[in-house]
């Protein structure tokens, strides 16, 4: 049963939103009232304005970033629905993720939502690692256990605590990344060793010698030769780390470790490796021509190109423990959260999809609820190409992808994408238009 306690969020609300609301104060919706949920989750119930009681709610949470003040809620309770911002009982702490329990969390979102008056229709939407969040929740709902358990899969779920979930009426997946695992598998440096140590094992690998092709004032340019061996190294390295975390997890077990629960995984150049942000040659295009959404509200189909700036400064991040080594992972959230099996980093037909449960397009291919993905043209991990296979992998019959122009992962106007920020001056109401009305044609408001 939910627990449904809500108080009035006062002075705390303007503690937590900041400086998050005040350009839609001319219209903002009602302030936000924080929700308790079970155990450590918890969220913000955004209302429309005028008191109307919506038909449709909205829930929006993260693997574990704090999204209780993500824009898309007070942007959709403007539009007439109620949205619940969420934290899932991991927020903020990576290093406890325990993925395959994430359903659980999303269910309490939707069980409250449903339980309010009136209220009829549940839409999940996931901006970031939130889509794959979602996507996971919404396959489990669909299809059960079955899902997230299999001979190749990393970490098996408990199909019996995660019965009964309820699931969402459509989807609405916005800049969201392939997974996690995924993500990392391709921002890892293969140059390093597949071990804790961060020595290098093979320099013709290092994407930031630029004697390989890196530029530190501008896009790089690798030789079709160094890509290959490159992608094919991140998938050796990362076989190799998974290897190591297996043979930790099973001493754990058995009881040869210091450890008797979990041990410390912190990895050496597993993030700031990735490639398609170095040289915007790779994979800077959609596949096909798509809805290209642009800023003065216009729909378009054309091919559309990132113009996300190159990110040289991943040079420096890849060394340091903060940004590089995903410091605080352990044994079990890296292969629960951050591992999965490929022989290619960048070839999808390469990536064992399903080996972790972390995965969108596995997920994806299980899912039947209406599905909207939305690529965000100045996505600072260059994203475009990836979203769009994200939604390539869809099952469902009604799906539908649009490119939104100008826009960050956070759906504001990008600021050092090329153009003065003025050129992208509507990308936030024109994206949250579009997504209320796709909404509303699926399942009502």
């Amino acid at each position: 049963m939910v627990n449904r306690k809500a108080i009035s969020w006062g002075v705390a609300v303007a503690a937590l939103l900041g400086s998050a609301l005040p350009s839609l104060a001319q219209n903002a919706p009602k302030a936000p009232t924080f929700v308790q949920l079970k155990g450590d989750v918890m969220g913000a119930l955004y209302m429309p304005a005028d008191g109307s009681a919506p038909t449709v709610g909205i829930i929006v949470m993260h693997r574990e970033s704090n999204y209780m003040a993500n824009i898309a809620c007070p942007e959709f309770a403007k539009r007439g629905f109620a949205a619940l911002c969420m934290n899932s009982s991991f927020h903020n702490n990576e290093s406890s993720v325990d993925w395959e329990k994430i359903p659980l969390d999303v269910a309490q979102g939707v069980n409250y939502l449903r339980s309010l008056p009136g209220l009829t229709k549940v839409a999940l939407y996931g901006n970031s690692g939130g889509g794959v969040t979602m996507s996971f929740y919404q396959a489990v709902a669909e299809n059960g256990g079955s899902v997230c358990q299999g001979a190749g899969k990393l970490i098996q779920c408990d199909p019996d605590k995660l019965k009964g979930l309820t699931p969402a009426d459509a989807i609405i997946i916005t800049d969201g990344h392939p997974g996690n695992p995924i993500l990392r598998l391709r921002s890892l440096n293969p140059a390093l060793s597949a071990d804790l140590e961060g020595k290098v094992a093979d320099a013709s690998l290092d994407p930031y010698d630029p004697k390989n092709g890196y530029k530190s004032d501008g896009s790089s340019t690798y030789s079709e030769d160094f890509k290959k061996r490159y992608f094919e190294g991140q998938a050796k390295r990362m076989n190799g780390l998974i290897e190591l975390a297996q043979k930790q997890l099973a001493d754990i077990k058995a009881g040869k470790s210091f450890y008797s629960d979990d041990a410390p995984f912190s990895i050496p150049g597993f993030d700031g490796g990735r490639l398609q942000s170095l040289d915007l040659s790779i994979r800077h295009t959609t596949i096909e021509p798509v809805k290209f959404l642009k800023n003065d509200g216009s729909v378009v189909t054309q091919t559309v190109e990132s113009i996300a700036p190159p990110r040289p400064q991943l040079a420096k991040a890849n060394k340091t423990f903060a940004e590089g080594a995903r410091g605080g992972l352990t044994v079990k959230s890296f292969l629960s959260s951050n591992a999965i099996k490929s022989t290619d980093a960048l070839d999808e037909k390469k990536i064992d999809l399903c080996s972790s449960n972390n995965s969108t397009p596995c997920m994806l291919g299980q899912v039947k609820a209406p599905l909207l993905a939305a690529a965000m043209q100045g996505s600072f991990q260059n994203l475009i190409q990836e979203i769009e296979l994200n939604y390539m992998s869809a099952k469902t019959a009604d799906k539908e992808f649009i490119v939104v122009e100008g826009a960050t992962t956070g759906i504001t106007p990008c600021d050092n994408c090329g153009q003065p920020k003025e050129a992208f001056s509507n990308v936030t109401k024109n994206f949250f238009d579009y997504a209320a009305k796709w909404i509303k044609q699926r399942v009502g408001a």
